[in-house]
């Protein structure tokens, strides 16, 4: 999905194909703006695999630029990461009720392979493995990722709409739901030509098509529980 195509067809709705009212640069805010909330609504919509470093002991911090921790594959060893034990997720509270004093290495050793892992969406940018690790672990994980900003991307005129011409990080199928955000906070501006009646079917169509996805997505995943 490009920048440029969704400018030009927001652009085409607003009735401002020269982008005079509504600038070229305003609108590419607004599409990094989409993409922000469509991830933290759906994180699966930028997800990845990605290897992470473990430090030492059981908590460990996502990087700066995860937004979420979707699940951890396995384990991986040696240069190319062919092999590794899988890796099973668990809860903090059946880890506690089994092994209090499982953050404590004196009675659980920390060690460079991961059996089980915890995840607390109430700490979105941590989680804790089991058994602690000893600094040298890595892991293949399944993770949300933020795709670089399209304002970082583009590299020339930024009032030509080829410059924009950059991925904008998510996949293709959630362009009519960028394009409907877009044109909430468009015709929210504080402008004549702005339309807040507009704005708000537009963010409905945008609420409304992000819930089902979501739905459509827990209902046909191969990996919902039975």
């Amino acid at each position: 999905m490009k920048a440029k195509d969704i400018m030009l067809r927001v652009s085409v709705d607003l009735l401002d194909s020269d982008h005079v009212r509504w600038p070229l640069e305003e609108l590419a805010r607004h599409i990094e703006d989409a993409v922000k909330v469509i991830i933290v609504a759906k994180p699966s919509a930028a997800s990845t695999l990605m290897e992470l470093t473990l430090v030492k002991g059981t908590k460990q911090a996502l990087p700066d630029n995860i937004v979420q921790l979707l699940d951890i594959v396995r384990n991986l060893e040696g240069t190319n990461g062919a092999a590794g034990r899988i890796v099973r997720s668990t809860s903090r509270a059946e880890l506690d009720a089994n092994a209090p004093r499982w953050h404590d290495p004196s009675y659980v050793p920390f060690r460079r392979e991961v059996r089980q892992f915890v995840f607390d969406e109430l700490l979105p940018k941590n989680y804790f493995v089991f058994p602690g690790n000893d600094g040298t672990g890595r892991v293949e994980a399944a993770v949300s990722k933020l795709p670089p900003l399209i304002t970082d991307l583009q590299n020339g005129n930024v009032t030509d709409i080829d410059t924009w011409d950059v991925e904008v990080g998510i996949p293709d199928q959630y362009q009519p739901v960028v394009q409907d955000y877009v044109l909430y906070r468009a015709n929210g501006k504080e402008d004549t030509a702005a339309d807040p009646a507009k704005a708000v079917q537009h963010f409905q169509a945008f609420a409304t098509a992000l819930g089902i996805q979501s739905q459509v997505e827990s209902s046909t995943s191969p990996g919902r529980r039975k």
